[in-house]
């Protein structure tokens, strides 16, 4: 079996190595969107409080609307 992984074939010998690939590629998605929510949060965050509003956010709200939480 090949299975493409950023962008390069890896050749997998049993379901373990499979295994263990999805489980770095799970682990660089997290890592991904662990990134792109900080540097959203951070961009919000250094909005003054008009422009907040205007875009219908209060600084309370920026985690939550950030994170879901």
């Amino acid at each position: 079996m090949v299975v493409v992984v950023a962008n390069r074939a890896v050749e997998m010998r049993d379901g373990a190595s499979l295994d263990f690939v999805g489980q770095l590629s799970r682990i660089a998605n997290n890592v991904k969107n662990y990134s792109h929510r900080r540097r959203v949060e951070k961009r919000l965050e250094s909005l003054d409080d008009r422009m907040l509003a205007d875009i219908g956010l209060e600084r309370a709200d920026i985690r939550k609307y950030v994170w879901g939480r």
